[in-house]
């Protein structure tokens, strides 16, 4: 393997260049994230229409988490690689529509499958009745605004 590139400094400010093979997994991993978000979000979508929503979310639960649990640290860091990957993939697959259940529900799915402890939120607010779902991981809201969730009283959390 070759050494990382090095540019000329600009400014006095040296500005070193990184390999391609040091780029590769990373975005590699993320692309295969964003297909396999892809594919969950077209699998829940023939679910819910053929079997409605709680049958399906029962083989959802039914899956077992994959792999020994990771660091805290780790955990943290790959769960927000992956809510980047789910993103990425509402952005292609349902593109203008504002749904929080799919893309919270692939989340948690998603961060199960790779051993990461996460808990899917199902929450409502009162006046004006809304109902919202969002994913916690080590306490940390990972695929909502904070502020927007704290309008919201909890009804239940469903851990890894």
């Amino acid at each position: 393997m070759s050494p990382p590139l090095q540019a000329p400094p600009a400014q006095g400010v040296p500005a070193p260049l990184v390999a391609t093979s040091e780029l590769r997994i990373p975005v590699v991993r993320s692309f295969a994230l964003t297909l396999r978000a892809l594919a969950t979000f077209v699998a829940f979508d023939a679910g819910f229409r053929v079997l409605g929503f709680g049958r399906t979310f029962a083989a959802v639960r039914r899956r077992r988490p994959v792999g020994a649990p990771l660091p805290p640290a780790e955990g943290l860091r790959r769960a927000r690689g992956t809510f980047q990957a789910v993103q990425n993939a509402t952005m292609l697959y349902y593109r203008r529509r504002q749904d929080c259940l799919p893309k919270a529900l692939g989340t948690w799915h998603l961060l199960r499958r790779q051993g990461i402890a996460a808990e899917l939120c199902f929450g409502v607010a009162k006046f004006p009745f809304r109902a919202h779902s969002w994913v916690e991981v080590q306490g940390e809201i990972l695929d909502d605004d904070p502020a927007r969730v704290s309008r919201y009283t909890v009804l239940h959390r469903f851990g890894s």
